[in-house]
């Protein structure tokens, strides 16, 4: 029986050992039956959110085991606390925007200006955050509103006006998804690429998890943020990967 193929097997066009689509690389097809995949999710989870503001099981959980949670952390590991909260960190506005400044530029100075356009087109993962927040918060903002806590005036941020999605997990999702993807295109090899991912991986699910663990967010709003990083880090490595399948036959 023919064995089907591995998404992430690529041949290795070209003699170009720079640009040539080898090791933990996906297909195209893959990341673009990814983004089918979730975005008719991430619509059905905003009509959710929009008919419903949290689910029971949501409710329940941050009301009883979250808080119980987070207080025993607090009295008998402030240490672990504070740790918690520095990784969740990781997620911020302001970090992700230096980190993909500073990863771009690094793929600059390697001479890979396409994954420097990568990087740069993972930001857009800021206007998506902000688009998705306008049109699913509750009760509605207005666009002075959405303005004015982009700049955190008054100390109001946009987590404050609208909680969906969660703003930390969708940055992280676009920013460390597209470093593990750039980290493998480089390498070129399918080993670490794919250490690389599961760092990724665990990046992502860390800061995202800390945040329901601050009670910043609810799983829905975590699980909401994940979908949009997703499906905009997969049609960005899709197109990417074309593009280098084309100059690589070319």
């Amino acid at each position: 029986m023919r064995r089907l193929p591995d998404p992430l097997r690529r041949p290795a066009p070209g003699a170009d050992g720079g640009n040539a689509l080898k090791g933990a690389i996906p297909s195209p097809a893959v990341a673009f039956l990814i983004t089918l995949i979730v975005l008719p999710s991430l619509f059905w989870l905003v009509t959710l959110k929009r008919t419903t503001n949290h689910t029971v099981p949501e409710e329940w959980l941050m009301a009883n085991v979250v808080p119980a949670i987070h207080d025993w952390v607090v009295a008998t590991a402030p240490p672990l606390d504070a740790l918690l909260i520095g990784i969740s960190g990781l997620g911020s506005g302001w970090f992700v925007a230096l980190a993909f400044g500073a990863a771009g530029l690094l793929a600059l100075a390697r001479g890979r200006t396409d994954l420097a356009l990568v990087l740069a087109a993972g930001t857009l993962a800021f206007p998506a955050e902000w688009a998705l927040k306008y049109f699913t918060a509750i009760p509605e903002i207005s666009l002075a509103q959405l303005g004015n806590a982009l700049f955190n005036t008054s100390g109001i941020g946009l987590d404050d006006i609208a909680d969906f999605p969660a703003g930390h997990a969708l940055r992280a999702t676009v920013f460390y998804g597209l470093a593990a993807f750039c980290f493998a295109r480089l390498t070129g090899d399918r080993r670490l690429g794919m250490i690389g991912y599961a760092v990724a991986i665990i990046l992502i699910g860390t800061i995202s998890l800390i945040r329901v663990y601050l009670g910043a967010h609810y799983p829905m709003d975590v699980l909401g943020g994940w979908m949009g990083g997703a499906a905009l880090a997969a049609v960005i490595v899709a197109v990417h990967i074309l593009v280098a399948d084309d100059r690589t036959r070319g």
